[in-house]
């Protein structure tokens, strides 16, 4: 049940990417996700309601932290969806978890097991293919790994977050907390937007929210290594659309690094490596 779950987590979250490629470069960046987070905001809250969660977190400086860096990753995310191919910036963003095990010995003191190692070089050796060094580096590209390291500095977070309060809360007060940040930069220079771009940008908070959901579900049904591996499988359905809605085939290089950073990402999953429920699935969750 928990990877059938994760498989309709992943799904939701590729197509919440696809709606956010296809609104495209011309509506600002904060205000797409000052919208996003505004449309989010009552799905999240009716949902600790019905729960009968808290709706603010206990530990406030951290949420600050989280909030810090999760706007910037978010920027990113949303950047590099609407400056480069679906898929490759799909194939970089899953390079999250990578990141983070990277990272975790340096700011966390979280040694990685020997196999856990192996994991790392090959997924980030697909990184370095994708963006094919040979050539001359796309800004979009940079902004998209620059978005999973952020990302991952988030999830180190969350591991402290998760200590006093519970995801759904968490995700809540981020939400909110980003929709303010974003709000006041965006509205002196709000751009007005089309129907056609209301829909996708109420299509984006749906699916947003409810990969959150799912996600969550997920892990509560299912082992956390089996369910983390299948939420690669958002991989498949962001080439689907990236092809048959923008006529994208990636090339060989993408191909065969997206294929590095899969198998590192299920190696890391396998060996147990130390990495929280949270930080083994990407976002947008951010």
């Amino acid at each position: 049940m928990g990877i059938i779950l994760m498989l309709l987590a992943s799904a939701s979250f590729a197509t919440m990417a696809a709606m956010i490629k296809a609104i495209g470069p011309d509506l600002p960046l904060s205000q797409l996700v000052f919208l996003r987070c505004a449309l989010a905001v009552p799905i999240l809250l009716a949902i600790l309601i019905g729960q009968g969660r808290p709706i603010i977190v206990r530990a406030r400086k951290l949420l600050v932290w989280r909030t810090g860096l999760g706007i910037l990753a978010v920027h990113c995310f949303f950047y590099a969806l609407t400056h480069m191919e679906l898929a490759s910036c799909i194939f970089i963003g899953r390079a999250q978890p990578l990141i983070l095990a990277l990272l975790a010995p340096l700011v966390i003191n979280e040694k990685a097991p020997r196999a856990a190692w192996l994991a790392i070089i090959t997924g980030l050796a697909g990184v370095a293919l994708i963006m094919n060094p040979s050539a001359q580096w796309s800004l979009a590209a940079l902004v998209a790994l620059g978005g999973a390291t952020f990302s991952a500095g988030v999830h180190l977070i969350i591991r402290r977050l998760n200590r006093t309060d519970h995801p759904q809360v968490i995700v809540f007060n981020f939400t909110v907390l980003t929709g303010l940040v974003t709000g006041l930069w965006s509205l002196p220079g709000f751009v007005p937007l089309s129907l056609a771009q209301w829909l996708l940008i109420a299509g984006v908070a749906f699916f947003a929210s409810l990969g959150q959901i799912l996600m969550t579900s997920a892990y509560r049904h299912d082992r956390a290594p089996a369910v983390a591996a299948a939420s690669y499988s958002s991989v498949i359905l962001s080439v689907v659309y990236g092809y048959f809605f923008w006529g994208e085939t990636p090339n060989s290089l993408a191909w065969l690094g997206g294929t590095l950073i899969i198998a590192g990402g299920v190696l890391l999953v396998k060996s147990r490596h130390g990495v929280s429920e949270p930080a083994l699935v990407s976002r947008q969750q951010n």
